[in-house]
């Protein structure tokens, strides 16, 4: 592997822990330095986006009302092609919300696809898609049901 292949792949493990960092810190405009301005991204049941400024709004409308939330990311995978990239990260997040019926925990696990291309600022996910694999706890937690 070349130098600047290793370069890339810890770029892109940065920006996609950057990204969890920043919600779980309410940290919206951050997002900024993350995607494109025209990005797409498939939240599944947290909903379709188009631009960075819907995907602020999802993250804003699903993470205020908790108590507190964090997502860990890890099995990061990255190919490189020039100035394009797809890469992806299994996440693991917990959220707490106090005083939910049923119980104030939930958990998700799934998997981040993302497509990249590098820009003159760093590379920015231009295409993500969210799948989640498992949950675990009271739903009403994350879904405010």
């Amino acid at each position: 592997m070349h130098a600047q292949d290793v370069a890339d792949k810890q770029a892109i493990r940065d920006l996609q822990n950057y990204y969890s960092a920043s919600i779980d810190a309410g940290q919206y405009d951050n997002l900024d330095e993350v995607f494109t301005v025209d990005v797409i991204a498939d939240y599944g049941p947290a909903g379709h986006n188009e631009g960075v400024a819907a995907v602020k709004e999802t993250c804003r409308n699903a993470l205020e009302p908790l108590t507190a939330v964090q997502h860990i990311n890890g099995n990061h995978i990255a190919q490189i092609s020039g100035n394009t990239a797809v890469a992806s990260c299994y996440f693991h997040v917990h959220q707490h919300r106090e005083g939910t019926e049923g119980g104030d925990h939930f958990e998700m696990g799934g998997r981040y696809d993302d497509e990249l291309e590098r820009r003159q600022d760093g590379w920015r996910i231009r295409r993500r898609k969210l799948t989640i694999i498992w949950s675990d706890g009271n739903p009403d937690v994350r879904w405010n049901r």
